[in-house]
């Protein structure tokens, strides 16, 4: 069996002996894309694997064991691993050595029943930023009718907090979300029961929650764009030309939090 993501110009493969969930392993290729743009910056193109190569190795060997996905938290990796730097290339270049620098401790998360997060974190000011990004894939009619619509969305966040903070994040409206994907630090039975995310967040970037819109909530739904065409036609000398235009403006909509 052969899995395929393409991320940044990159072709990730993964070959499968044996039947196994699509699903796993397509999460766990996104999640290699997702720390090597965390280690190296974005985007990880084909230049960024070349000049770590070191560290891409030494990311893959910690990130599966014997075949299957093990520690694939950036916190618990760069514990473990730390981010190249400019003084390590140098290095590198000079000794001809690798510029992977591995720790020979574990990483404090790894005995601890929250792995995402490192212990001891401390800011001299505490605070989390959270960002909606949606997809709204819809199509529309020449009077402006939503004919079809499909929207799925991301929460990001940003966290810069001290110690071990519990949060407590809720909705406006839960009943429009289906088809959600958590991140572990969310706990899923009070999403279950309550609808609201309470968790303890890793620190710096991460995604906190995927999830679409239920199809029966999308009544009446007017998206946040609208479209006018304009067209015209004329003929000149036998020849026959058009002219589109468009005219694109914004709609206030309301926010899902």
């Amino acid at each position: 069996y052969l899995f395929s993501i393409l991320r940044d110009g990159l072709s990730y493969l993964a070959i499968c002996p044996s039947e196994v969930s699509p699903l796993l392993v397509l999460e766990f290729l996104h999640r290699v894309a997702d720390i090597f743009a965390d280690y190296f910056g974005t985007p990880a193109d084909e230049s960024a694997i070349k000049d770590n190569f070191s560290t891409v190795y030494q990311l893959l060997e910690e990130m599966v064991d014997h075949g299957w996905p093990l520690t694939t938290e950036p916190n618990a990796l760069k514990a473990m691993i730390r981010p190249p730097t400019v003084m390590g290339k140098l290095q590198s270049v000079v000794t001809g050595g690798s510029n992977a620098v591995v720790s020979d401790a574990l990483p404090s998360g790894t005995v601890s029943n929250m792995p995402w997060r490192a212990a001891g974190v401390r800011y001299n000011q505490n605070e989390i930023y959270i960002d909606i990004v949606e997809e709204i894939d819809a199509i529309i009619d020449a009077t402006g009718n939503v004919v079809s619509s499909d929207v799925s969305g991301s929460i990001q966040a940003q966290s810069q907090l001290s110690g071990i903070p519990d949060l407590l994040l809720t909705f406006k409206n839960p009943e429009v979300i289906d088809d959600c994907a958590l991140h572990p630090c969310v706990r899923y039975g009070r999403f279950e029961s309550d609808k609201v995310l309470s968790f303890v967040p890793p620190d710096g970037n991460f995604e906190l929650m995927r999830y679409r819109v239920k199809n029966s909530t999308m009544q009446g739904f007017h998206p946040p764009i609208y479209v006018h065409p304009h067209w015209s036609f004329s003929e000149n000398s036998g020849e026959l030309t058009g002219n589109v235009s468009l005219t694109v403006g914004i709609r206030s909509i309301s926010s899902l939090i």
